[in-house]
């Protein structure tokens, strides 16, 4: 019975801290790909610009909130690199992008990203659909936002450094 109990709490302890782990610092190495199929690896991440990665799922209401907010706010944040990753497949995400998204499509500083590999959650840890990632010029996280109508004040956190 004792063996039971302990398997119990170490199952717990393990769930807590998966709940509690922390967006990543800077942005790790990672291989996504762009819809074309080109791959984008962190060290096309340009430095001297702002960043923000926002990780999202078609099927999720929250993050089709936050499509629509990124898109609306799109105008003042031209100084920013945006990079949309999804593990979704290229027709879903082209169906979500249209709808949610559109204004956001072939605009120079905007990249939608398929997380083919999975890692997106095991490098960046994002604790939950939608995750927003702002970093700094020098790829050091500024601020992350995992709270839809928290959002905003990334993006205003964004536009203050223009």
């Amino acid at each position: 019975m004792k063996f039971f109990w302990s398997i119990i709490l170490s199952v717990f302890l393990s769930i807590g801290m998966l709940n509690a782990q922390e967006p990543v610092r800077t942005i790790p190495s990672f291989k996504f790909f762009q819809l074309s199929g080109t791959s984008l690896t962190d060290k096309n991440i340009p430095l001297g610009k702002l960043s923000i990665f926002s990780f999202f799922d078609i099927t999720c209401s929250h993050c089709q909130e936050t499509m629509q907010l990124l898109a609306k706010e799109h105008p003042n944040l031209s100084h920013v690199n945006l990079y949309l990753v999804t593990m979704d497949r290229k027709d879903g995400i082209l169906k979500f992008m249209n709808v949610f998204g559109a204004n956001l499509l072939n605009k120079k500083n905007v990249t939608i990203l398929q997380d083919l590999n999975q890692e997106f959650i095991a490098k960046f840890y994002p604790r939950k659909y939608p995750s927003v990632f702002l970093f700094d010029k020098n790829k050091k996280l500024l601020m992350y936002q995992d709270e839809e109508a928290k959002i905003i004040n990334l993006i205003a956190k964004a536009k203050a450094y223009k």
